[in-house]
């Protein structure tokens, strides 16, 4: 599911397949971040958050709070159901790999 695109915001913000919020600002500034690291920061608003993704993206203030709106997304949506079932999938796909050696 796609928060923001690039054509339309500074981010490209979705939750990935492997059950996490990739918060993209530029090619140079690509992180996934975990639902259990994201929930720590409550409340949102927080000037700490603010400030921490400012200083890990390189993006303004107003970006950050833009941001913020993508992460709250996030987390109402999480299911850690779809974690679980990625990892599953990646465990049984080396499972394979591993036989047909």
């Amino acid at each position: 599911m796609s928060y923001a695109r690039w054509s339309n915001s500074a981010w490209y913000a979705f939750y990935n397949v492997n059950g996490k919020l990739s918060l993209w600002y530029d090619m140079d500034h690509t992180f996934d971040w975990e639902y259990d690291d994201l929930v720590e920061w409550k409340p949102y608003e927080d000037e700490a958050l603010i400030t921490e993704l400012v200083l890990a993206y390189g993006c303004t203030r107003t970006e950050a709070i833009e941001a913020i709106q993508y992460i709250n997304y996030f987390i109402e949506d999480y299911d850690p159901a779809d974690k679980e079932s990625y990892e599953k999938e990646v465990a049984d796909m080396l499972k394979k790999w591993k036989e047909s050696e």
